[in-house]
């Protein structure tokens, strides 16, 4: 049963992946700290998680309707008054989804696509509650399912292993170590070519769209 579990999913890959997503955070986290050192700054981290509602832009669905995860771990320095720098290390499951129904001829279509993104975002701290969010992030396929019409792996996947997203939102901390966070990511470049093999101007392929809800939790303070 485990083998079978193994041979699908690739858990030997996908642990030695998030191995080395999760040494990159800390190297990353580790220059933070000395910047922040330098530049005698605390250094903030804490708990990230919510809920993804996510499509992807050239593909046979539409609208938000695949829903998943987002939990990981965020840090973060003042590096002026009104401005924050911050890194997170995500596992983010994204993709897109249509249920059959009589509107679309009871067509069934599901993409998984598991992720994990490595966000570097700037913070604008409009006051002690709001702020504002920008960004970009890199992000590592770890693992990826297709299904249309109930028949599992439809054709070659041929989605592409890295990504570059872009990022913007809004957070609202409500009590002194809780905040709320509204975010929508998008890809800069197609996480899969067209099948066809056509790339054109605006349509060059498949790109992620994606709404996320979260909740953070302040845990540390250097």
């Amino acid at each position: 049963m485990f083998q079978k579990y193994i041979r699908r999913f690739g858990i030997g890959i996908l642990w030695k992946s998030i191995m080395r997503s999760f040494f990159v955070f800390i190297l990353l986290g580790f220059m933070l700290s000395t910047y922040s050192g330098v530049r005698a700054q605390k250094v903030y981290g804490g708990l990230v998680a919510g809920v993804n509602g996510s499509q992807v832009a050239g593909d046979v669905a539409s609208g938000y309707d695949k829903a998943g995860i987002h939990v990981g771990l965020f840090s973060y320095t003042h590096i002026s008054e009104k401005s924050v720098f911050q890194m997170e290390l995500v596992y983010s499951q994204k993709g897109a989804r249509k249920n059959p129904s009589e509107k679309n001829g009871y067509q069934q279509y599901i993409l998984r696509l598991n992720y994990i993104d490595i966000p570097f975002i700037y913070k604008y701290l409009y006051n002690d509650r709001l702020s504002f969010e920008g960004g970009l992030s890199y992000g590592y396929l770890l693992h990826h399912y297709e299904e249309a019409n109930f028949s599992l792996n439809v054709g070659d996947a041929g989605f592409h292993t890295h990504a570059l997203n872009i990022l913007v939102g809004l957070n609202y901390r409500f009590a002194e170590k809780w905040a709320a966070g509204f975010r929508s990511t998008n890809s800069l470049y197609q996480i899969r070519d067209h099948t066809s093999g056509a790339s054109r101007f605006p349509n060059y392929g498949q790109y992620n769209d994606v709404l996320t809800l979260t909740i953070q939790y302040l845990l540390w303070r250097e």
